[in-house]
Order: structure tokens, then sequence, then C-alpha cells
């Protein structure tokens, strides 16, 4: 069985030398000795066991991270050692230890920049994904929720996205690339790529009539505008309360809000109530701008 070691990624400058770090890198070579000999180095336990005591007694180590090393100490020192449990505790410990050694800012640049190669490589299966239309529900894959939807929508809708997905990898890899490992992880890459951004559709003030399933969003930081659905409520009587909520917490709010019932999931929403006025005063208001320059 082959071991791949558990370490940080982007590991912050003051972490580079610490115990925390060196704890890691005990925790990694005994479960590299347990995966291949079924026990531990008892040549290095000495010297182990006083590093995980500095962690312990550390005041700067958080009780988490504490309970998780003492625990992996405790299986290690039983008489009769479970390697199981042993191993169980260190892949435990060391996701904890990573997670607290990482620099937050660069992972999330890092994170941004695979996020950006996914995109892009995927842009144009998202694209037809956002128009494919289910002829068995009679909608597009882009509106499918599976919040809302029946178990059967639901994987129905995830088939066929798996399968578009797969037919991409299958069309961007090479005929040498296509039996080999990292052609599988292309295709898994695809599908959870593409599961978790259907839900997504552009913004399109066409696309919104007044009073329907979605409402329009900002999608995280990019501060780019989507359509959501909307909270769903079972009954009138809820509806009607959650319109009282949000007029007592919102007091500012001029437009009074109503609950209707939606054609789409046949359950009830809220939302602002839109007057013939808010449409036609803008309108008016041009044209009267456009008289005064004229007459001017």
């Amino acid at each position: 069985m082959c071991y791949t070691a558990t370490l940080p990624t982007v590991i912050k400058s003051e972490n580079l030398n610490s115990d925390l770090l060196n704890l890691t890198r005990i925790f990694n070579r005994w479960l590299k000795m347990l995966t291949n000999y079924g026990k531990l180095d008892e040549t290095t336990l000495q010297n182990d066991f006083i590093v995980i005591a500095k962690v312990v007694k550390s005041h700067e180590t958080k009780q988490d991270i504490k309970r998780a090393v003492q625990r992996c100490r405790d299986y290690a020192l039983s008489a009769v050692m479970q390697i199981t449990n042993l191993v169980r505790s260190l892949t435990s410990a060391l996701s904890l230890l990573c997670k607290a050694q990482e620099n937050r800012e660069l992972r999330k640049v890092k994170k941004a920049y695979a996020d950006q190669g996914m995109t892009e490589r995927y842009r144009p299966l998202s694209k037809r994904l956002a128009k494919e239309k289910i002829r068995k529900i009679g909608r597009e894959v882009i509106y499918t929720d599976r919040h809302t939807d029946d178990a059967e929508t639901t994987r129905l809708v995830r088939r066929i996205i798996e399968k578009r997905a797969a037919q991409e990898a299958h069309k961007n890899a090479g005929k040498h690339d296509r039996e080999t490992n990292r052609y599988r992880h292309s295709i898994q890459r695809a599908v959870s790529f593409n599961l978790y951004n259907k839900r997504y559709a552009e913004y399109d003030a066409e696309l919104r009539a007044r009073g329907t399933h979605w409402k329009v969003s900002i999608h995280n930081s990019k501060g780019k505008k989507v359509l959501v659905a909307k909270f769903s409520y079972n009954t009138y009587e809820e509806a009607v309360e959650a319109c009282t909520r949000y007029m007592m917490a919102h007091p500012e709010d001029s437009c009074p809000m109503s609950a209707y019932k939606c054609d789409y999931c046949g359950k009830w929403h809220i939302g602002h109530e839109r007057l013939p006025q808010q449409y036609m005063e803008p309108a008016t208001k041009n044209l009267q701008e456009k008289d005064e320059k004229i007459s001017a």
C-alpha cells in the first residue's frame, strides 16, 4: 500500500521551524511505519515523545489540537497497540495540524487560481449545459434546483451533467492519455465543477418576470449578478408571517411585501409589490427632460 505524506501546502513563515511542523513530520513518519511494517520505530520514540510533550504543554497550541495529539500519544503508549485506532487518530491530528500552519491568504489566492483554470477550461461545457433542455421535465438544466426538485429529477440532472462532463474530458484528452489515472481525475474534476456551478445563471432582466421562483443575488466576491431560487414556504400563512417579519425588520422600506403562489414549484414565496407607477415614473421623467431640452 502506497502512503502519501500529509503536509501543509502554503505554510506560514513563523511555522517553518516550529514544534508543530516537527510534530507533523513525526506523525507522517509514524503513519508510514504503520502502513509498511505495522509497528513504530522504537529507536526514535523517545525524541518523538519529547516533541509531543512540548506541543501539549505550549500555551499557543489550540485545545482541539492538544486533544488530538494526546489521543495519538495514548494509543502509541498502550500495552496492546490498536493500529487501526492509532492510524485514524494520526490522520485526524494531521488534518488539524496542517490547517493550523497554513497561511489562509495564500490558500485563498491558490484556490482562486485553481478555480480560474477550471472556469476557463470548462467554460464551453458550462454554456452548453446552461442552454440544454431536458425534455422529460420540460426545463433547462440551469433552472433545476436540488433543494426543491424531487429525487428523480435530481438524479436525472446529475446523470446528464456527468455524461456531458465525461464527453468534454474525453474530447480534451489525447489518445495516449485516455487510459491513465490523470484522465480519470480530469473526468472527476469536470463532473464536480459543473455540478457545483450548474445552478448559477447569468443575470438577465428578461428571464426574471415579476414575482417568479428566482431572485437576483451577487455571486460571492466577484460582483456578478446571478439568479438563485427564492426561499419557499409550504403554506400561505407561513408566507404572510414572513412578510410581517420582513416589514418589521425593514421599517424604512416603503414598498410593501406580499405572498404569492409560485407556478414553477407550487409553493409560496414573498416579494415586493411592483406597482405600475414604479415603472411609469422613470419613463415619464425622461420624456419631460427631453421636452425641456427641445423647448430650450
